[in-house]
């Protein structure tokens, strides 16, 4: 539910948050529609639930396997690098949602007409 003629509406990279204004929007990692905007709350809330999912059939996955959860680091190769992968989907999540936080932000300013 982007404003796009709100001074805060520009397109922006979900994981560094860098203004994409003019630049070719990239494809990004569990990206869930086109273009993300940083007033943007559908977005940044849909890419998060995204990112939960993948999180919670990363954890299945380890839960699966045997004897995962006591001897992770006796095993092969594939419980640890499923861990660090978890791990990782939880640092993206944070990420996000920071600029869904953000977004919420932009929204409440503009409620309260205090726009910048």
């Amino acid at each position: 539910m982007s404003h796009s003629n709100a001074p805060h509406s520009h397109p922006i990279c979900p994981t560094c948050q860098s203004d994409l204004t003019g630049k070719e929007y990239p494809e990004y990692f569990a990206q869930s529609g086109s273009t993300l905007e940083d007033d943007d709350i559908g977005g940044w809330s849909d890419d998060i639930d995204k990112l939960v999912t993948f999180t919670r059939a990363v954890c299945d996955a380890l839960h699966a396997l045997p004897c995962a959860r006591d001897h992770i680091m006796e095993l092969d190769d594939t419980p640890r690098h499923l861990a660090a992968l978890g791990w990782e989907l939880v640092k993206e999540i944070e990420r996000r949602a920071s600029g869904l936080y953000i977004a919420g932000q932009i929204w409440q300013r503009r409620a309260e007409g205090k726009e910048d």
